[in-house]
């Protein structure tokens, strides 16, 4: 499985289109993110927990990760990088903001 980059034109659309598909059935799905930095390293900001959806806002320029009973917000990204199944099912994403500060994301 490789990764394939978004652009950026397509990020609402893709995420929209990812959460109605994959996202909307009974079967909950659960997501864990690490943030790496330079100046803290890899940390743990979800552990497994039930993801409800994700969206992007060109507008304010926020992606959305709405979770169970929170939400994660990344603001300003700058590229999107996603692994997938053939059947499109997303498996991870890695996303890197303005500032250098990635995420990683892993979905099951």
């Amino acid at each position: 499985m490789d990764s394939k980059k978004i652009s950026k034109q397509e990020w609402q659309r893709y995420f929209d289109a990812f959460s109605i598909k994959y996202l909307k059935d009974k079967r909950p799905e659960y997501i864990e993110i690490q943030v790496l930095s330079e100046d803290m390293g890899a940390q743990n900001e979800i552990k497994w927990t039930p993801l409800k959806g994700i969206t992007y806002d060109p507008k304010s320029d926020i992606l959305e990760i709405q979770i169970d009973k929170l939400d994660h917000l990344i603001s300003h990204p700058q590229e999107i990088y996603v692994n997938e199944e053939d059947n499109g099912w997303l498996t991870a994403m890695m996303v890197v903001r303005r500032d250098g500060e990635k995420s990683i994301i892993d979905i099951r």
